[in-house]
């Protein structure tokens, strides 16, 4: 192999150090055990924080149904409604495996198909879920 040859190599052998220099900090001792505890935290806080919201018309009325996570036990939750807007806020303390209590809030808004009344509105609970019932008028 002639010098030329050997330069061009050299940036590619470089380069390939490099790479696995990367590869060791990011994917072994102190650091990765650092990433993998935090992904770990944001994929359990993603999964126990799935709540769902479902709405369906009746021919009676609007019916919406709020499903929450079995970790939310002596949560609180606040419904609001405006115009065709229902507005649903969930806090909550759980525990997870390495850690005491974390609490957690979610809200979303979810537009309705028509205007309804917050003082018209029946509810229900059945364990995981809450059942908003808005009747026509």
């Amino acid at each position: 192999m002639d010098q030329s040859q050997n330069d061009k190599l050299e940036p590619q052998r470089n380069e390939d150090i490099i790479s696995h220099a990367m590869d060791q900090f990011f994917h072994s001792g102190p650091f990765a055990e650092l990433m993998q505890g935090f992904q770990h935290l944001v994929n359990s806080a993603f999964t126990e924080a799935q709540v769902t919201i479902d709405v369906r018309e009746e021919p009676t009325g609007l019916a919406v149904d709020i499903s929450v996570p079995e970790t939310f036990r002596d949560g609180d939750m606040l419904v609001e409604t405006k115009g065709c807007y229902l507005h649903v806020t969930i806090r909550y303390d759980h525990k997870q495996a390495h850690s005491s209590h974390v609490s957690s809030s979610m809200t979303r808004t979810v537009v309705l198909p028509y205007k309804v009344s917050e003082e018209d509105m029946e509810t229900s609970w059945n364990e995981q879920t809450l059942t908003l019932f808005f009747p026509k008028k």
